[in-house]
């Protein structure tokens, strides 16, 4: 069966072949544009991406370098950690100061007579616990919840306890060898004298709530003392200060103690310094994280002549900004000239190489903090330091609303444009092509009229040929 063709029936012509050539040369130009704009854009975006991250890290690297109080790290040194330990916050301020551990914090602990076992029944009646200023109450009453763990569980399960804890001891008894017998715990959860508990009953089922039998054996009247409610104490300089627990907050600004073992009548040394150990690690990742932007910054805007090449942010004006504007910041100078010695990177160790990256001599910068710490804390973390004008340029082009988000922010909606004028591309080439066929269609029928009129002349000059012969 012969194929039928929609198009060229009257004239022949491959008119589907025509009119997909056709509409390609109305596609290409366009086409080509857009491409070559989405090309360009995504290099944008792509170098710009590259840009904000090498900046992004820069910027991290300066936390803890943006002020005097981050940057000017402490460390407390105790002269025996078997008697006290410290740790400083950068608000301590460097000193040496005398401790005397007096005391330590403990918790309030009782226990009850001896009973034959852990199940010998104690008594019925309500058993108060007070805790400070506050107490909870249980009810013991018949049942199981009249003995030893009874009364054990209900102290514990209570759902207002305010802080004790009751457990069960059982030992040697020391009058029958080879018998044992059991005694209730009672525990404060916390130590310091605030902390202490006491135990009172009320309606003991012997009739008496403050004798030695029944319930009220576990009034605090009753019960064998093991441990104290006792505040930590200990001498700082001569003066005394207390603490519930065995640390001490806030006794020296900035300053973290802990008591370890009471060494009443000896004296041993806290010392606070600054920590130039931590600062010099904080300057070092300073640079290193300065050179990893220098580099991106490099390899976006390099140019090679010989194989005439450029970095996707060659000549680009943000890209320059950024970096002449940080390179300013570099060139910080603080102090007063005529008397401080350390008033810029140069002076305390870190100078530009030739590709624009930053080096550091350990050197320069160690003698520097030695000798006047204060100063290079200053040319750093200072109000106009390097670091917080590193940071203000920095927050100018990475903040929201900033030159760079802003500027992506524009190639991403230039992307969607385009992605909008591809849509409308197709819908014009849909609309060239189906006029295209009805011109063609049109065209084809008129030739095809040709050609069935010249069949007929033709027809008629053979019949004419004919007869003459």
């Amino acid at each position: 069966m012969a194929t039928i063709q929609v198009g060229g029936l009257g004239s022949g012509i491959d008119v589907d072949l025509l009119v997909k050539t056709l509409t390609a040369a109305e596609e290409a130009p366009v086409k080509s544009r857009l491409d070559l704009k989405e090309i360009q854009l995504q290099a944008d975006i792509s170098a710009y991406s590259s840009l904000k991250g090498a900046l992004s890290s820069f910027q991290s690297a300066l936390s803890g370098l943006t002020s005097l109080k981050d940057f000017s790290s402490r460390t407390a040194t105790s002269s025996q950690d078997s008697v006290f330990t410290a740790d400083a916050s950068n608000a301590a301020v460097p000193s040496s100061t005398d401790i005397e551990v007096l005391a330590l914090a403990s918790a309030q602990k009782m226990n009850s007579g001896d009973y034959a076992d852990s199940a010998a029944i104690v008594g019925a009646g309500d058993l108060t616990i007070g805790v400070g200023a506050e107490s909870f109450s249980v009810t013991i009453s018949g049942g199981d919840n009249n003995s030893l763990i009874g009364i054990r569980d209900a102290i514990n399960d209570a759902a207002d306890n305010k802080g004790v804890t009751a457990s069960i001891l059982t030992v040697d008894d020391p009058l029958n060898a080879g018998q044992t017998v059991s005694k209730l715990v009672l525990t404060s959860d916390k130590t310091g004298e605030d902390n202490g508990f006491t135990v009172t009953v009320t309606g003991d089922a012997d009739g008496n709530d403050t004798d030695d039998v029944g319930l009220s054996a576990l009034i605090n009247a009753n019960l064998n003392s093991l441990d104290l409610a006792v505040d930590a104490s200990i001498k700082v300089d001569g003066f005394t200060a207390s603490s519930a627990t065995n640390v001490f907050i806030g006794v020296i600004s900035g300053v973290t103690l802990t008591a370890v073992s009471a060494d009443p009548g000896n004296i041993h040394d806290l010392n606070v310094a600054s920590d130039i150990a931590d600062v010099k690690d904080k300057i070092s990742s300073f640079v290193d994280a300065f050179n990893a932007f220098n580099q991106t910054y490099e390899f976006l805007t390099a140019v090679d002549l010989e194989k005439k090449e450029a970095g996707l942010l060659t000549g680009d004006v943000t890209a320059r900004s950024v970096e002449l504007q940080m390179r300013r910041a570099l060139q910080t100078v603080t102090g007063d000239a005529a008397n401080d010695t350390y008033t810029s990177l140069a002076r305390i160790g870190i100078t530009v190489g030739e590709e624009g990256e930053l080096k550091l001599d350990s050197t320069v910068l160690s003698k520097a903090l030695d000798e006047e710490f204060d100063e290079v804390a200053n040319l750093i973390a200072g109000d106009d330091g390097v670091a917080k004008n590193m940071d203000v340029v920095l927050n100018q082009f990475l903040k929201s609303g900033g030159v760079i988000p802003t500027r992506e922010t524009t190639f991403k909606a230039q992307l969607v444009d385009i992605t909008e004028q591809r849509a409308a591309l197709a819908d014009r080439l849909t609309s060239v092509e189906e006029r295209l066929r009805r011109q063609f269609s049109v065209m084809d029928a008129i030739v095809a009229q040709f050609n069935s009129t010249g069949d007929f002349i033709k027809q008629q000059f053979d019949a004419l040929n004919n007869a003459n012969k």
